[in-house]
C-alpha cells in the first residue's frame, strides 16, 4: 500500500486531484484508515489512474471516464467512443494543418510584396543651378486621388492658350491635410516664349538642393525626408516651397495633343523618376 502522498509522487498526479477523484467516485482509495482518515492505494490503482489520464488526454469527460472505469460500457461501445475521438482529433489535425498553410501563405505574400515593391532608390543630395523658368500655373484644393483631373485641366489651358510646352510638369503641395487626403496643390508647366496673364508665373533662378527618387509616387516621402536631413547636415537655409519635378512617370515625355492627354500606363511605378528640389540661400 502507498500513502496518498507517495502514490501522488509515483503517478505524478496532485494529491488534490486524487481526493477529487475519490469524492466523485472515479478512483476510490484501496483503504481508508478509520482513525486517521489517511487514504492508501495499492499497485492496481496505478493502472486505473493511468487509464483515467489517457482518456483525459483523449478529451473524454470525467463522466465518460467513470462509465468506462466502472464497466458501464461494453468493449464494443468503448471502441466506438475511441474511434470517434480519433476522428475528432484527425479533423482537428486537418484544421491545424490548414491554419499553418494559411499562415505560411501570408508570410510568403509579405515576402513577395517586399520583393515586388522594393524601397525607392534615392540619389545623393546635390546642389543644382536652375535658370528662371516661365510656367503656366493652376492651383486648387483637391482630394489627392483627383490629381489626374487637375493635370488634365492644366493641359486643357495649354491647348486653349496655344502655349508650347518647354519642360516637365512640376508640383507644389502647399498645405496637405494628411488626415483627409485633401491637399492644396499647385501644378506648374514650363512654356516657351514671353507670356502674360494671371496664371503665368516664374520659378526663380538660383541654387536648389535636389534629390532624385526612382520609385512610385507614394514613396516620395523618403526623398523629402532624406533631403531635409541633408539640408540640416549642410546648414542650408530654405527659400520657398519644396517642389516635385516629374521626369519620368505617368505624364508622357512627349505630349502631342494636350486636349487629350493620357497617362503613360506602360511604365512600371518602380521605374518612375521624380526630382524633389527646393531653393536655398546663397
Amino acid at each position: 500500500m502507498y500513502s496518498i502522498g507517495k502514490f501522488s509522487n509515483l503517478c505524478n498526479v496532485p494529491i488534490k486531484t486524487l481526493r477529487y477523484y475519490s469524492d466523485i467516485g472515479l478512483l476510490e482509495p484501496s483503504f481508508i484508515d478509520q482513525v486517521t482518515g489517511y487514504r492508501y492505494y495499492d499497485y492496481d490503482k496505478m493502472n486505473e489512474l493511468n487509464t483515467i489520464q489517457v482518456l483525459k488526454h483523449c478529451h473524454f469527460s470525467l463522466k465518460e471516464i467513470e462509465q468506462v472505469i466502472n464497466g458501464k460500457n461494453d468493449r464494443q461501445d468503448l471502441e466506438a467512443r475511441l474511434t470517434k475521438k480519433v476522428q475528432e482529433l484527425e479533423r482537428q489535425q486537418e484544421i491545424i494543418a490548414e491554419q499553418i498553410q494559411n499562415i505560411v501563405q501570408v508570410k510568403n505574400s509579405i515576402r513577395n510584396t517586399e520583393t515586388f515593391n522594393p524601397k525607392p532608390i534615392l540619389s545623393s543630395c546635390y546642389i543644382e543651378e536652375r535658370p528662371k523658368t516661365q510656367v503656366l500655373s493652376i492651383r486648387e484644393k483637391i482630394h489627392i486621388i483627383e490629381m489626374d483631373k487637375l493635370v488634365q485641366k492644366l493641359f486643357e489651358r495649354i491647348y486653349a492658350y496655344q502655349f508650347e510646352i518647354d519642360g516637365e510638369l512640376v508640383a507644389i503641395f502647399h498645405q496637405p491635410d494628411r488626415n483627409q487626403n485633401i491637399a492644396d496643390v499647385e501644378l506648374l508647366l514650363p512654356v516657351k516664349g514671353t507670356q502674360q496673364g494671371e496664371n503665368i508665373k516664374a520659378i526663380p533662378e538660383g541654387k536648389y538642393a535636389c534629390i532624385t527618387v526612382k520609385g512610385p509616387y507614394s514613396e516620395l516621402h523618403f526623398g523629402y525626408s532624406r533631403l531635409q536631413e541633408w539640408l540640416t547636415e549642410q546648414s542650408l537655409q530654405v527659400e520657398g516651397m519644396f517642389m516635385e519635378q516629374y521626369i519620368k512617370g505617368l505624364i508622357p515625355t512627349v505630349v502631342v495633343n494636350p486636349i487629350n492627354i493620357k497617362p503613360n500606363i506602360e511604365l512600371h511605378p518602380n521605374d518612375f523618376l521624380t526630382k524633389v528640389f527646393v531653393k536655398v540661400r546663397n
